[in-house]
């Protein structure tokens, strides 16, 4: 059978290749080529929040680190300071009080926290490096913020994150008033 099929295609071949397949073959073909559009679009976002998650980790990590390090600001760090208020105060007045208010928020608590340091040594160290690897991502964000054209966006995000860094302080801050409790309670009980 297979024998007379080939004989047949022998026989017949110049009008086999006369014929071409249409456009829409051709369309079809192209279109599944290609990848969607929408996919691209997905996975760049997906690609830039792992990017800006990573960032704001990075930066959180290393704000905490410098600030614990107790270094008096440079005139050059009081200088970046100054243009980051007026930036912020330009993208958005309230956005700019937003972020000084928990700045210093954050300051008092990191100065609560810092008076456990003596009495539990590795439960500080165990905070501090949660809030370093926020405040290393937050000025991550802070430097980029000049050159980005997505300001808003990025304000949002240092607020976002310095919410985080109030949120963790408080907690942390809440174990520590247990643990006195405890302990003052175990005194009590002494006694």
């Amino acid at each position: 059978m297979g024998t007379r099929f080939e004989q047949f295609m022998q026989d017949h071949r110049d009008e086999f290749d006369t014929e071409e397949p249409g456009e829409q073959v051709w369309i079809k073909l192209q279109q599944q080529l290609e990848p969607p559009k929408k996919q691209r679009g997905v996975l760049v976002m997906r690609l830039l929040k792992w990017s800006a998650a990573a960032a704001i980790l990075i930066l959180a990590g290393m704000g905490v680190y410098s600030l614990f390090i107790n270094k008096p600001p440079t005139k050059t760090q009081n200088v970046a300071v100054v243009q980051e208020d007026k930036i912020l105060k330009e993208i958005n007045p309230g956005y700019a009080e937003e972020v000084y208010h928990f700045t210093k928020l954050i300051e008092l608590k990191q100065h609560e926290l810092k008076q456990i340091e003596k009495d539990h040594p590795r439960l500080y160290k165990k905070f501090v490096s949660d809030i370093t690897r926020l405040d290393s991502s937050y000025n991550a964000l802070r430097r980029e913020l000049p050159l980005n054209p997505n300001r808003e966006q990025l304000l949002e995000a240092m607020i976002e994150n310095l919410r985080l860094q109030t949120e963790i302080l408080n907690q942390q801050l809440n174990i520590i008033k247990q643990i006195k409790e405890n302990s003052h309670d175990d005194n009590s009980k002494n006694i």
